[in-house]
Formats: structure tokens, sequence, C-alpha cells
């Protein structure tokens, strides 16, 4: 369980990125923003996509939106983006996920073929729904590196 939490804050998406994730949004294919957000991370930290954001969407998603178990991933990015305990205790930590969610956005668009997209059908949507859940569930996911075996594993 995550030792600091600031609820105050909001968890910062890019500006550039804003349409993309309302189009998957509205076409029901993810939940909300918090959605969006996880996965995103969880890939740019995998592919080692770190972009800082540079301007940021007018409205950040409220830490209410996220759980114990999203707390834990923030610090688990933070922690190892920065190598040092301290982090979790910190705010900072919040714009390392931040960064890896920009990063790893224009990576999730492309594992669900949807780069190009800028409205999306009821059949397309589903279409995208259905490619996330497969790469879910085959561990697309997970950096080629890593064994699913490996006791290591912890993303």
């Amino acid at each position: 369980m995550s030792l600091y939490i600031n609820n105050v804050l909001r968890i910062k998406r890019s500006a550039s990125q804003e349409s993309a994730m309302q189009m998957l949004i509205q076409s029901k294919v993810f939940a909300g923003y918090k959605d969006i957000l996880m996965i995103s991370a969880i890939i740019g930290y995998n592919e080692n996509r770190f972009v800082p954001i540079e301007k940021a969407a007018s409205d950040g998603v409220l830490m209410s939106f996220f759980n114990n178990k999203d707390y834990d991933i923030f610090d688990l990015l933070a922690y190892s983006h920065k190598k040092h305990q301290s982090i979790v205790k910190e705010d900072e930590k919040y714009e390392i996920f931040s960064s890896y969610a920009n990063g790893g956005f224009p990576i999730l668009l492309e594992k669900l073929n949807l780069t190009d997209v800028t409205e999306l059908s009821i059949d397309e949507a589903r279409k995208a729904q259905c490619r996330y859940y497969s790469l879910l569930l085959d561990g697309s996911f997970i950096p080629e590196a890593v064994s699913v075996d490996n006791d290591d594993l912890f993303i």
C-alpha cells in the first residue's frame, strides 16, 4: 500500500492526446481517462518511453478515480525510474507516472490499430476492445526480455 497519496493533485494528461482519449471513452473502448492512463503508463514503462508532458490538458484526472492498486503502480514506476525509495513520498512520482503514460499512449493506439482514426463506429470500437482484451490475455504488454515464470516480475 502506498505510503503517500496527494489527494489534492490531479494526474496530468497531454493536450495533444485529448481527442484520441475522448474518442476511446465515447466509443466505450475504455471506461474513462484513468483506465487509459494506467495501461498507457505500464506500456510506456515496458517500452522505455518516458516522455514528459509539454502541454497538459485543461483538466487533470482527480485522484479519487484511482484506487490502492493504482497508487501501488505509481510507486513502482517512480521507484523503478528513480532508483531511490524516498520518491514514493514525493509528488514527483505523479509526474513520472504521467510521463510514462504520455509515452505509452501512442503505442497503445498502435497496438489497437487506431493510430490514424478520429472516429469509431460501433463495430470498430468492438474490434478495438477485442484487440485490447487479446493483448492483455496473450501478454503482449509484457516486455520480451521478461519471462512470465520469472519470480522478479512485478509489473
